[in-house]
C-alpha cells in the first residue's frame, strides 16, 4: 500500500476548497438570475416622493427632529453630529 504523501494532502484539501467556491459562485449567480425574473423592477417606476408635502413646518420640524433622536439613539451619538439634509418616501 502507498504512502499519502504531505504535499498530496495539501493539493487536495486546496484542489477541493477551489471546486467547492467555484461551484458555490456559479450557483449564487445562478440563483440570482433566477430571481431578477421573480423581481421586476423597472427604473421609471422607481420614484422618490417628498414626504412632507402637506405638512405645516411645525409638524416637519418634528418629524426632523424625532429621524434625528431615531438615529442619533440608534447610532449612540449626540443629536448636534446628526445632520439630515432630505427626507423622501420610499415607494411602496
Amino acid at each position: 500500500m502507498q504512502e499519502v504523501g504531505d504535499l498530496q494532502v495539501v493539493l487536495m484539501g486546496m484542489g477541493t476548497v477551489f471546486v467547492c467556491l467555484a461551484i458555490l459562485i456559479v450557483m449564487i449567480v445562478f440563483m440570482g438570475k433566477i430571481m431578477q425574473g421573480f423581481i421586476k423592477q423597472e427604473a421609471t417606476e422607481i420614484q422618490t416622493q417628498p414626504a412632507a408635502n402637506n405638512v405645516n413646518p411645525s409638524e416637519k420640524q418634528k418629524i426632523v427632529v424625532a429621524i434625528s433622536v431615531a438615529i442619533a439613539e440608534e447610532l449612540k451619538t449626540d443629536v448636534s453630529k446628526i445632520r439630515i439634509h432630505s427626507i423622501t418616501q420610499l415607494p411602496k
